[in-house]
């Protein structure tokens, strides 16, 4: 498999990884949401206001914000030979697994992202291996492109979910029942 391949994969393994988020998160906060007010109540304070209150449909928005940015990024970086920036992304996107297998060892249970972590984690240690092995980066640019793009990920993601607040209240009005 050729290195563009291998980058062009990324936005598919996202989206395999954000399926799980989508189909499950909404039902495990309905069945898990007191406890995790219980047992983290820090956490819960930042992120039941965040995300228990979107409707899957809302939540799907800011995923889908997200994977635009990720696939045009993505096709940037193949196209003009960008390998740290894309090397860059690969390692937010890695760290964001890595903070989801530490936040389900916390937990001690099931949660809703942790599944499909544990399938792509190996994608991501082979693509940015690979990579390397082949030359086509190099460790400062990458080290230099991974703390970029991980703050730029997560202050996209407030970003994000601002969009999907506006969607919820777009729908909430344009589409509730008329009387």
């Amino acid at each position: 498999m050729t290195n563009d391949m291998l980058m062009g994969l990324l936005p598919v393994v996202f989206m395999l990884h954000e399926f799980e988020e989508i189909v499950m998160l909404k039902p495990w906060l309905a069945k898990n949401g007191a406890a995790l007010e219980r047992r983290f109540p820090a956490v819960a304070a930042r992120v039941l206001p965040l995300y228990g209150n979107l409707s899957t449909s809302a939540f799907t928005v800011a995923v889908l914000e997200e994977f635009l940015i990720l696939t045009v990024l993505t096709y940037a970086a193949i196209a003009f030979g960008l390998h740290d920036l894309w090397a860059g992304l690969l390692v937010a996107f890695l760290f964001h697994l890595l903070v989801h297998v530490g936040q389900t060892i916390l937990w001690r249970g099931y949660c809703p992202f942790i599944i499909t972590s544990l399938l792509v984690l190996p994608y991501c240690l082979y693509a940015l291996f690979a990579l390397a092995r082949s030359g086509a980066i190099s460790p400062a640019p990458t080290a230099a492109w991974s703390v970029a793009a991980t703050v730029l990920v997560y202050l996209n993601l407030w970003l994000a979910l601002r969009l999907a607040r506006r969607f919820e209240a777009w729908i909430g009005h344009d589409f509730a029942p008329r009387s």
